[in-house]
């Protein structure tokens, strides 16, 4: 009977590190835009693994044990919400996890989230996982005052996607939106960035309307047709990555972006 449970664990833990490998993670709240001492919603998602990972979709749930997630302010303090995390379903690896957060300081604020493991995915492969959410604090819906620029910061993860288009003042139909991939800071060219909307699905191995090649500074652009949630994400293999432990590095890095039908009446100052 031992043997069997031990048996059972261990596939179980193969499983798990599978379904982490080959799946990617991502922040996001329930608006860009939230009124000072309301709340926002904090979701950590894992899932688009299905359709050349570009389906937007749930699929299991990741263990908070692996990664961390931080809310970074405006005055750039930072507050650790993992353990403030909780399931939305019974079931072990059903649903996400999510925090309310009573925001007050006015401003830009981003959730972030690192992961850095060594999976089994047929072989021995490092994992590396982050993503980002940014949302803007204002007293005002109706006219949101935008103090400060923080989305083209880059963060200083191994891997990362950087917003080179305000998520709250410049994104809407018709308007191009902007990213940057850095691998070790660096601009990486030559990778491919996907542009999921929420409920679409892309076509193809690739799909030239939603992805698109990085140039030679790391940059891609798209321009969305409809208002949505998007899912932009950028995957990168680093074979020359590899140690005793792991045979390569598989690099993911999400943003999530809500993109409404106009520009939004922003001031700044």
């Amino acid at each position: 009977m031992l043997r069997t449970q031990s048996l059972v664990t261990l596939l179980l833990l193969s499983l798990t590190g599978t379904l982490t490998s080959a799946h990617d993670v991502w922040l996001q709240t329930q608006s860009p835009v939230i009124r000072t001492g309301e709340v926002a919603h904090v979701d950590l998602s894992l899932g688009n693994h299905g359709n050349h990972h570009r389906d937007f979709k749930l699929a299991g749930r990741i263990n908070l044990d692996w990664v961390t997630v931080d809310q970074v302010r405006p005055d750039g303090t930072s507050t650790d919400l993992r353990d403030k995390m909780f399931a939305t379903a019974s079931a072990e690896k059903e649903g996400y996890w999510t925090t309310p957060l009573a925001v007050e300081q006015t401003g830009t604020h981003c959730v972030v989230q690192t992961l850095d493991r060594v999976m089994q995915h047929g072989k021995s492969v490092r994992g590396v996982r982050t993503a980002k959410a940014y949302f803007l604090v204002a007293e005002s819906l109706d006219a949101p005052q935008l103090k400060n620029h923080v989305h083209d910061r880059p963060l200083g993860l191994p891997f990362e996607v950087v917003l080179q288009t305000c998520p709250v003042s410049q994104t809407a139909t018709g308007q191009p939106i902007t990213v940057q991939v850095l691998h070790h800071g660096k601009p990486i060219s030559d990778v491919v960035v996907s542009f999921i909307p929420e409920g679409g699905e892309l076509s193809g191995e690739f799909d030239p309307n939603f992805e698109f090649r990085t140039d030679e500074n790391g940059m891609a652009s798209f321009t969305p047709k409809s208002a949505n949630l998007y899912l932009i994400v950028a995957h990168h293999t680093a074979e020359d990555e590899k140690t005793d432990e792991y045979e390569y590095t598989s690099y993911a890095s999400t943003v999530t972006l809500h993109v409404p039908n106009r520009i939004r009446n922003v001031s700044s100052h």
